[in-house]
């Protein structure tokens, strides 16, 4: 090879960084997205509420990724065990998890030194807004929300009321209405509502907030009685049952569930599965699917997701710092 046709160092780098940005750009620009499948944490046990919703989420976005969705549950320490998990994975758009308002807004504020914070995760796509029954066991006197107030307060943490765990809605809603009306009872955190509605059925505690979808079977069934319904309004299942703000309005707390990732998860894949999952969720199948299960779609874009955490979770910390709750 002579001088006039060998390549200089600096052509032949060129040509290779040409060839490398040749093989990798076309497939991020052609949306090659995903290749492979997407894990999809679940922080709660199987068969609770957020177990479904996930599943649901799976189920309806496959066709449009064309990757499925594996489902994997991992609760523990109010969500933030799975939280933990998916905020140290691979920003990459194979980690997501389905975060709630107990995760995002609620259970940081719970520990001096939390594993994780909301601002680790990303928002990809809102589900949708959670409905949750006031429960009673079936013998219990109190037939309305202001006559179970009027019994705590005549008998001072004699009454027993469970959660799915500290910090979740269900925990805060009692936690706020106590402080409201300087009452008391004991609370009785499980692990998941399967458990505690076992012990409410049993007459072990006697009262809980229960997602719809847990409740609903066993109020059918006569085992449950159900006296309020926290929601923006009454249920067209539930006409006759009112909500906690009907007469507490000042307990004003809305639970809702959605789909995260970890910071830094790239902004296109975010959008794409911002898209995706809206219209899964959005079309009328879907809408009726997240009804059977309690559960009110709300498609939201990306950045109205984000918005909404971070008002929730300032107005939220805030509030479980006032009332001093702690992880147990």
């Amino acid at each position: 090879m002579t001088r006039r046709t060998r390549p200089t160092r600096r052509a032949v780098l060129g040509a290779a960084l040409s060839a490398g940005l040749a093989g990798a750009w076309p497939a991020r620009a052609q949306g090659q997205y995903p290749d492979r499948p997407i894990k999809l944490l679940v922080p709660f046990p199987a068969g609770a509420l957020t177990d479904s919703l996930g599943r649901l989420v799976a189920e309806r976005v496959r066709p449009a990724l064309g990757q499925p969705l594996v489902v994997e549950n991992r609760p523990g320490a109010g969500t933030l065990l799975g939280a933990s998990v998916t905020a140290k994975s691979a920003p990459d758009g194979y980690n997501l998890m389905v975060a709630t308002t107990t995760t995002l807004a609620i259970s940081p504020a719970m520990y001096a030194s939390s594993p994780v914070a909301a601002g680790d995760l990303t928002g990809v796509a809102m589900i949708g807004s959670v409905s949750l029954l006031l429960a009673t066991r079936k013998d219990f006197k109190p037939a309305t929300l202001k006559e179970l107030v009027a019994e705590m307060r005549a008998r001072p943490e004699q009454l027993f009321y469970g959660s799915p765990g500290s910090g979740t809605m269900h925990h805060l809603i009692v936690e706020m209405l106590k402080s409201e009306e300087k009452v008391s009872a004991t609370h009785v955190p499980y692990a998941g509502s399967i458990a505690a509605m076992t012990d409410l059925i049993s007459g072990r505690i006697d009262f809980m907030f229960l997602d719809a979808v847990a409740a609903l079977p066993q109020l059918s069934a006569g085992k449950i009685s159900v006296i309020a319904v926290a929601a923006a309004k009454r249920l067209a299942a539930l006409p006759n049952v009112p909500t906690v703000a009907e007469s507490y309005p000042q307990v004003d707390v809305q639970a809702w569930q959605s789909i995260a990732a970890p910071r830094g998860t790239p902004a296109d894949v975010v959008q794409r599965l911002n898209r995706e999952i809206n219209r899964a969720l959005d079309s009328a199948e879907g809408r009726a699917e997240l009804m059977r299960v309690g559960v009110e779609g709300n498609p939201m874009s990306v950045q109205e997701l984000n918005g909404l955490i971070a008002r929730d979770e300032k107005r939220l910390s805030g509030l479980v710092r006032a009332l001093g709750i702690k992880a147990s």
